[in-house]
């Protein structure tokens, strides 16, 4: 699969899983992070190929949040953290 198409599909699966995440809470979850990994994470793995685990995931989901709002990217939030979460070493 080529890295744009990777990231297409990060972007897809952090989306859905936000709209889940809105649907379940509304929104507001001090434990997101943790919630999106347990949703996400066999789907993070196809794509990337890799082993993270439910806290793997969490903790980078937390960071990559931190990241987003020290930065502010001139990127929609879904297509940065596709973007720093293919960066990362597997």
């Amino acid at each position: 699969m080529s890295e744009p198409d990777r990231t297409y599909e990060l972007m897809g699966v952090l989306v859905d899983t936000a709209r889940a995440h809105h649907a379940e809470t509304g929104g507001s979850n001090p434990e997101w992070a943790k919630w999106y990994a347990e949703r996400a994470l066999d789907e993070v793995n196809r794509i990337l190929s890799a082993e993270m685990t439910t806290a793997d995931l969490s903790d980078w989901l937390a960071a990559a949040d931190r990241r987003y709002t020290q930065e502010s990217p001139d990127l929609s939030w879904p297509r940065a953290y596709a973007t720093w979460l293919l960066e990362q070493p597997r």
